[in-house]
């Protein structure tokens, strides 16, 4: 019988002292990448200002213009996620480099993601007389063109960095669950499905009901209150959560 060149592949993940399944074992399985991975996904899709950005493109030029605003982001994610989940998926023919990769990777972004949420608590002190202002000038400089709102809407996503360390620290682990691809590219497109909901939400609204789907001028600004302090809790929250994974191994 020819021996097993690649040990841990078609096997389940190692489990620690307690019976639970490690973290960074490879393959993993489906529970365990949802145990690992949904609460990094809820935060992920925490974005008011995608949001907002959203609701005033459906608002002020329809549902064809928020579709190109959304499909956008959307491109954004797929581009993404499709090389990170192949890079992780083909290291785990080697399972030491790619244990070592993903708690790399994992740091990486967390460390990333705190730095953000600290920098962004020390804009707002420096710049806490003219925030209003600059704000409302950059909401009135959306754009209204199909080519121009979808290239928004991908550089929205893009810039935005407390979602995408997130997501991609999911996707990497994407690359590694015990499934035939085609169960990994579902998965990748449902994560990406639940992290794009502030873009595609506001057209389901003004689908399913046009007459409520607009946001109060009072809601906007509530929202935008409390964009940033939501977009800090966001960084340290989910930073914090990498890095527990990361120690607990």
């Amino acid at each position: 019988m020819e021996p097993d060149r690649f040990p841990g592949i078609g096997r389940p993940a190692r489990r620690s002292v307690s019976g639970s399944v490690r973290t960074y074992d490879f393959p993993v399985t489906v529970a365990a990448f949802l145990a690992h991975s949904l609460p990094l996904v809820l935060i992920a899709a925490v974005s008011p200002v995608l949001f907002l950005n959203a609701s005033r493109v459906v608002e002020a030029a329809g549902i064809i213009a928020g579709l190109c605003f959304a499909g956008g982001a959307v491109l954004c994610l797929v581009a993404l996620g499709i090389p990170t989940m192949g890079l992780m998926g083909a290291a785990t023919s080697q399972r030491v480099a790619a244990d070592l990769t993903s708690r790399g990777v994992d740091l990486t972004l967390a460390l990333v993601l705190i730095a953000y949420g600290a920098w962004q608590i020390a804009r707002s002190r420096r710049a806490r007389t003219t925030k209003g202002t600059s704000r409302s000038t950059k909401d009135e400089a959306l754009p209204t063109g199909a080519r121009a709102l979808f290239a928004a809407g991908l550089l929205g996503m893009l810039t935005n960095f407390t979602t995408l360390p997130l997501y991609l620290s999911v996707a990497q682990r994407i690359g590694t669950v015990a499934t035939p691809s085609w169960a990994r590219a579902l998965l990748l497109a449902l994560v990406i499905v639940v992290i794009a909901t502030p873009v595609w939400l506001p057209v389901v609204l003004r689908t399913v009901a046009p007459k409520h789907s607009g946001l109060r001028p009072e809601t906007q600004r509530r929202i935008q209150t409390a964009t940033q302090w939501i977009s800090i809790g966001a960084c340290f929250v989910g930073g914090v959560l990498i890095i527990w994974h990361v120690l607990r191994g």
